[in-house]
């Protein structure tokens, strides 16, 4: 016979305020950690920008633009068709500027092509890394880094320029006479930097307290919400899908003014992949909101009072009762396959696997206990009154 609902009186108004202020709030500063973690993690983090360069030349159109941008370099500081001109015959020399001409959107194909070698790629990787700790050590207030190049840094990509060169026959000792200013591309100006330094120490100081306050504060709003607890931990599922789908949007919207402010034309689909490519750890956090919400809201709805989750219920008791070693056998294989597809960022992080293994397998014995509860000893037996 199932066990009578929980006495006492209905819940008050003033309680069910502050139930409903605890997660607001800690929707609002999870998003926020969301955010601070994805620039802590990804955007400030030279290994995460490193191997996201090595993915942006992997896309097409990214290594498109790039291939278009090494050329033009060369072409804007290389007299090409003076260098076909002395590499050809006397006869052939006034044929040296069509040539050019043609050479270059040829060169484009070249230079796309070289682009899709590993080490040209290792090149590029090692550009990128020297621009991003140059950055770091500015951001965490090394200035005298930025005195030997103006009060600038660069994404130096000269290196790259000589292997194009030499690709197309320029050669290299012309791609030697280039002014230092050929292939560097503008990272960040010396009057960007107080700004920068200060945002980059709110944001290490707070990417961990945000998250463990976010969590505490849905903490405590279960736990004041006695009797209504479950759907509390529904309504703590939805606010997880919120903030997901919230992130989800910032992230394509904050992407369209970056790349219109930054580009123009047809470098805009490039610099839209960039963006997706630099903030692929949010989009990992976002979804990973949103998988984990919706198991929160299912759990809570199968343990609920209507006639579907009871008969779940009533299926699942003998397993429960019986059969404990088997119930987390099951979910621990499940969730050993889930870690291994590795659907979001957050299941390869060891920390991160040991929370949701600890949430998960208190969510299952709650719900365990609940069902033999309910159903003690004949599977077939219904519940006299719904669950609290």
């Amino acid at each position: 016979m199932a066990p009578a609902v929980n006495g006492g009186a209905a819940p008050s108004r003033r309680r069910r305020v502050v139930v409903w202020v605890l997660i607001v709030a800690a929707t609002v500063i999870g998003f926020a950690s969301a955010l601070t973690v994805w620039v802590q993690r990804q955007a400030l983090n030279t290994s995460a920008v490193t191997e996201a360069s090595t993915q942006m030349l992997q896309n097409d159109q990214v290594r498109g633009a790039l291939s278009t941008y090494l050329v033009d370099q060369l072409y804007n500081n290389v007299n090409v068709s003076q260098a076909l001109s002395a590499k050809l015959p006397k006869q052939l020399q006034p044929l040296a500027a069509p040539l050019a001409g043609g050479l270059r959107q040829l060169s484009v194909q070249a230079a796309n092509e070289l682009l899709q070698r590993p080490r040209v790629q290792q090149l590029f990787a090692k550009a990128v890394h020297d621009a991003d700790t140059a950055f770091i050590r500015i951001v965490n207030g090394n200035a005298k880094s930025l005195t030997s190049s103006g009060g600038i840094v660069y994404l130096d990509l000269k290196p790259l320029l000589t292997q194009v060169a030499d690709q197309i026959g320029i050669g290299t000792r012309l791609v030697a006479r280039l002014p230092p200013t050929a292939g560097r591309i503008e990272v960040m100006k010396q009057s960007q930097l107080d700004a920068i330094q200060t945002a980059a120490k709110v944001i290490k100081a707070l990417t961990i307290f945000l998250a463990i306050v976010s969590f505490g504060l849905y903490g405590l709003a279960v736990y004041f919400a006695r009797g209504f607890r479950r759907p509390t931990l529904r309504n703590v599922g939805v606010a997880f899908v919120i903030v997901g789908v919230v992130l989800l949007v910032v992230r394509r919207v904050a992407g369209n003014m970056v790349v219109d402010s930054l580009s123009s034309g047809n470098i805009q689909r490039p610099a839209r992949n960039v963006w997706l490519i630099a903030t692929s750890l949010l989009s990992d956090i976002a979804w990973a909101y949103i998988g984990y919400g919706l198991l929160l809201a299912f759990a809570a709805i199968f343990a609920g009072p209507t006639q579907p989750a009871i008969r779940v219920r009533r299926s699942l008791a003998p397993v429960f009762r019986d059969h404990v070693g088997l119930v987390y056998t099951v979910v621990g294989v499940l969730y050993l396959l889930l870690v291994l597809w590795a659907p979001t960022r957050l299941q390869t992080t060891w920390y991160w696997v040991i929370v949701f293994a600890a949430l998960i397998g208190l969510g299952v014995e709650n719900f365990r206990r609940q069902t033999i509860t309910e159903f003690p000893t004949e599977a077939s037996e219904r519940p006299t009154t719904a669950p609290a």
